[in-house]
């Protein structure tokens, strides 16, 4: 596909990395034609805070969207929302629709996930809601204030921060995770530890290590415990929507299989965000904030034919009820570690000998900010100096004369 003759970009999902694609493409000068297709009828917006601040009517709508008609509009980019996708013709490229055909030169798939659901009894099934639209964090909303007792399945970020919010709406919250550990996949000892303090701390009744038994009559079995919630939340991770590639014939594998930029088998396809995994397998699919971003400017960059994005750390951020908790890099267990505690907040660094790999700070955001800088360039730290929090960690680099070098 060459560069000159691309006049005509689609893209199917209009979340954030469907709305990122679209807005970097004009950024970095492509002028042709953008349709950004969405079957929801909302215009593009992020969906971090759903589970947070808007469940909790706190969060205005209005402050989640990254696309409104009028900018679309302003920036030449079709919204075709509330639209649903019927195929995709290979080798006449064309995207299908129950409203008509959209031709494409390039084509970008940001079909995102669907909440995992567990196969549940009837009794359970009419009372259990997830979170993933605006449509149900709006019923979460009206529903919990209603609720007496509610049971969280699933201890993943999601599971955690949804948890509580509820405590914040309503007496009674326990929340079940089969693993020992809250966020055990994804997260060392330390912070699973830091998780549970912050649910203790907001009331919520913890079931660790256990698997919910599900009965005819509504209620739940936990251990010796019998439960019968009013509300039961599913937070058990996502599904990626990928059956729209599988039928175009796209290789995938719980995701769209693609190379570094977004590249499918197909040279005309790009997938990006939720819905997308590495060819090579080096890497689950990567269902963050950041990810939907940076996976969305890759390819227009490729398409746009600018510059390759400069990498920088993984970066992750979850909201614990009051406390922030952000990571940075390459948080393993098996890394050497070492505490920083402040008056406010906290932070653990991550270290393979003495050089920073990873970084998590609990209320305290400087250190993160300054992590990320020193992880990018590989910088070696100074442990009696990192050990006082007082001293930014730009100042305790291991060679003093060094940190004359940091960029400001």
């Amino acid at each position: 596909m060459r560069r000159r003759t691309l006049e005509k970009v689609v893209i199917i999902g209009a979340g954030q990395a469907g709305a990122v694609a679209a807005l970097k493409l004009r950024e970095l000068g492509f002028a042709g034609q953008i349709t950004l297709i969405g079957d929801e009828a909302d215009p593009p917006y992020e969906r971090p805070e759903l589970s947070k601040g808007y469940a909790l009517g706190k969060t205005p709508f209005a402050s989640l969207v990254i696309l409104t008609p009028e900018a679309a509009t302003e920036k030449s980019i079709t919204l075709a929302l509330g639209t649903s996708v019927r195929g995709i013709d290979r080798a006449q490229k064309l995207v299908q629709t129950e409203h008509g055909d959209h031709p494409y030169d390039a084509l970008i798939l940001a079909t995102g996930g669907t909440a995992r659901r567990l196969p549940l009894p009837r009794g359970i099934r009419r009372k259990t809601y997830a979170i993933r639209t605006r449509d149900d964090a709006d019923a979460l909303h009206d529903k919990l204030p209603l609720s007496r007792s509610v049971l969280v399945v699933g201890g993943g970020w999601l599971g955690t921060e949804v948890a509580i919010t509820a405590r914040g709406l309503c007496p009674e919250v326990h929340l079940v995770e089969a693993s020992a550990h809250l966020c055990s996949r994804v997260a060392p000892r330390w912070l699973s530890d830091r998780l549970q303090e912050c649910q203790k701390e907001a009331g919520v009744a913890l079931h660790l290590g256990k698997m919910p038994k599900f009965q005819d009559d509504g209620s739940v079995i936990i251990g010796d415990q019998t439960l019968t919630p009013d509300l039961v939340i599913e937070a058990i991770g996502l599904e990626a929507n990928d059956a729209l590639a599988q039928e175009a014939g796209l290789a995938c594998a719980d995701g769209i299989l693609v190379g570094p930029n977004g590249e499918t088998d197909d040279p005309a396809i790009f997938a990006i965000g939720d819905c997308a995994r590495r060819r090579d397998g080096a890497q689950e699919r990567r269902e963050s904030w950041q990810h939907a971003n940076q996976s969305a400017e890759d390819v227009a960059r490729l398409l746009s034919g600018s510059a390759r994005r400069k990498e920088e750390p993984d970066w992750f951020w979850t909201t614990q009820g009051p406390h922030k908790i952000q990571m940075v890099g390459v948080c393993e267990e098996s890394a050497e570690q070492w505490e920083r505690r402040g008056p406010r907040g906290t932070s653990r660094l991550f270290l393979k000998g003495t050089r920073l790999v990873g970084c998590i700070a609990i209320d305290y955001p400087r250190d993160i900010a300054e992590a990320r800088r020193l992880i990018a360039e590989k910088r070696s730290l100074d442990q009696s100096k990192a050990a006082d929090m007082k001293n930014p960690l730009t100042k305790c680099v291991a060679d003093a004369r060094e940190t004359l070098r940091l960029p400001h």
